[in-house]
């Protein structure tokens, strides 16, 4: 027998998966996500490896001759360098607007599209990361919620919403500029990955979403769409987190920690600075976007 109740304004019908289940799961994933930030991100030097300096200087003698001679970056510098990451490049995608090649005269202009794409999946992370603070706190146990006007609906909706057009829009133009017509284009660990598993968690964040309401309204083969939904959802959003720092998509984060550095290095700036001096000579044309990349 479903379980349907109400609270206040909103119904709620029993969850199919217990709380306790998926507290577990989430705990288990934040170690893994943890460790492997860890392991390939921290002990593999992933954060403080500049791809522009790794390609200019030998990598063991950037870390002797440039960062052993460095002051040390102080916590304040470092604090706002953080603040201004996040709502500058991260939220606001400032750092889409351009990146840099070998050097920073080599800007590499990234196309209004996958701008867009990027801006939407961010975001659509951010809805589904308020969306879930909602529910956790407001939902009663075990229970979820059947109004789409409940603001944890609304922003979960809102947040497929646009990790789908993101998704979609990122692989059209991987599809075109890559050139995969007539060959495999999938590629587990490569460039599509990160879009085919963010479409994959938006639309089966939706079919969750219906299985839900067939289940609480009691339609025939409720129980087997469900039992389908919970699984179709809880695969992509597994292989996300537990794979995310095992493929090329590993570098979006390490990017972060990458332009951190660089606000906060840039009041130490001179003849031992940490990036690569604004007169290096480019070693690609400049004007084209990164073939083939995010």
């Amino acid at each position: 027998m479903v379980k349907v109740e109400t609270h206040g304004p909103y119904t709620y019908v029993e969850s199919p998966v217990d709380w306790f289940a998926i507290d577990v799961l989430a705990v288990l994933t934040i170690l893994w996500v943890l460790f492997t930030f860890w392991h390939k991100g921290v002990r593999g030097n992933n954060i403080t490896r500049y791809p522009q300096i790794h390609m200019a200087i030998p990598y063991p003698q950037w870390r002797r001759g440039l960062l052993g001679e460095k002051p040390a970056i102080g916590a304040g510098r470092a604090i706002s360098a953080f603040f201004k990451t996040l709502f500058a490049d991260v939220l606001a995608m400032g750092i889409l607007k351009c990146e840099y090649g070998r050097s920073e005269r080599e800007v590499v202009h990234t196309r209004g599209p996958k701008r867009v794409a990027k801006f939407l999946m961010v975001w659509g992370f951010v809805f589904a990361a308020l969306s879930t603070t909602i529910a956790y706190f407001t939902f009663p146990h075990n229970m979820i919620v059947l109004d789409s006007t409940h603001p944890a609906r609304v922003l979960g909706m809102v947040s497929g919403v646009f990790l789908i057009v993101g998704a979609a829009i990122w692989l059209s133009v991987r599809y075109k500029e890559v050139g995969y017509s007539g060959k495999q284009w999938w590629q587990l660990t490569g460039a599509e990955y990160l879009p085919v598993t963010i479409l994959l968690l938006g639309v089966s964040g939706f079919v969750l979403q219906a299985a839900v309401l067939a289940y609480a309204n009691g339609w025939p083969g409720a129980d087997t769409f469900l039992w389908f939904a919970v699984h179709f959802h809880a695969i992509p959003v597994a292989a996300f987190f537990w794979l995310f720092f095992w493929t090329k998509a590993d570098h979006i984060v390490y990017r972060i920690f990458w332009r951190i550095y660089d606000y906060a290095d840039k009041e130490l700036a001179g003849a031992n600075t940490r990036l690569p001096p604004t007169t290096l000579k480019p070693l690609n044309k400049t004007g084209k976007e990164i073939q083939p990349g995010y």
